[in-house]
């Protein structure tokens, strides 16, 4: 099943990166956007967005050069990445109009799952600019969180162990639970636990809310990254996964540049 459904997605995602109307709209469109909102003040909203979608088209179109075995890709995922990241950074930042009561569900102003797949790249691809992310996601208590926000609550307690809380075995970790049961034992199960987690992965690809319905992300493993990420980050051995997702470049490509510039996105930053 694994073998028949990355084949499809890969498929999925070339024909996506290679459609006229996406280059058009998502690469030259939001483009022109970003650069009309950043040089005019009432139009920052209109930059948000724009950031947010010119760099889910970098992300994923630099996703499938790496899967063509282009190592140029790493760059250009990367500034998407950077673009993804400041635009969520630059929505956080911006003046709130009315805060919620005492007790209310705390809201972010982009959603969970967003937030997650830009703390889980950020952490795959060692985004050096990541930081305050992360602790915005990590100072998000559990009530921001429903029983069906596993992958962002997650996120959350894999950066929690990044800054050296214990580990939470909460069942609002849903897939995920298993990982963090084997988190200290025997690096074997919790190799088994990963590759389990992506087997789920691969079922929630497709789909409105499915955890891993971005170009970037459906076949990028980026929860099994992220958790190797931690791990180097606490000086703790990485488990060799055994799954299809692990073996192909996505999984075993690594970049081996600096992180790249992107004007545009660094204009972004600066509103956050």
């Amino acid at each position: 099943m694994s073998l028949a459904t990355i084949t499809s997605l890969r498929r999925s995602l070339q024909e996506w990166a290679q459609r006229p109307g996406n280059v058009r709209f998502l690469r030259d469109d939001q483009e022109t956007q970003l650069r009309r909102g950043l040089a005019e003040p009432a139009r920052r909203a209109q930059a948000h967005v724009a950031g947010w979608m010119l760099g889910t088209w970098h992300l994923g179109n630099g996703m499938h050069r790496l899967l063509d075995g282009d190592a140029g890709g790493f760059d250009e995922a990367r500034q998407g990445q950077t673009l993804r990241r400041a635009s969520l950074l630059a929505r956080a930042a911006a003046p709130v109009a009315k805060r919620g009561r005492r007790g209310e569900k705390v809201r972010l102003p982009f959603s969970l799952l967003h937030g997650a797949w830009t703390a889980l790249l950020g952490l795959s691809l060692n985004d050096p600019g990541a930081e305050p992310l992360y602790e915005l996601l990590l100072g998000l208590p559990d009530i921001a969180f429903s029983e069906k926000d596993s992958l962002p609550f997650f996120t959350r307690e894999l950066l929690a162990l990044r800054s050296g809380r214990r580990v939470n075995r909460s069942s609002r970790l849903g897939p995920y639970e298993e990982v963090m049961q084997r988190w200290r034992g025997d690096e074997r199960l919790l190799a088994r636990a990963l590759a389990d987690a992506l087997d789920w992965h691969l079922q929630r690809t497709r789909g409105p809310g499915a955890d891993f319905d971005d170009p970037a992300c459906r076949l990028y493993p980026i929860e099994v990254l992220a958790v190797c990420s931690v791990r180097a980050w606490l000086e703790l051995p990485t488990p060799k996964i055994d799954h299809p997702l692990m073996h192909g470049n996505l999984g075993k490509m690594r970049a081996r540049t600096s992180w790249p510039q992107h004007d545009l996105a660094r204009r972004l930053e600066r509103l956050a």
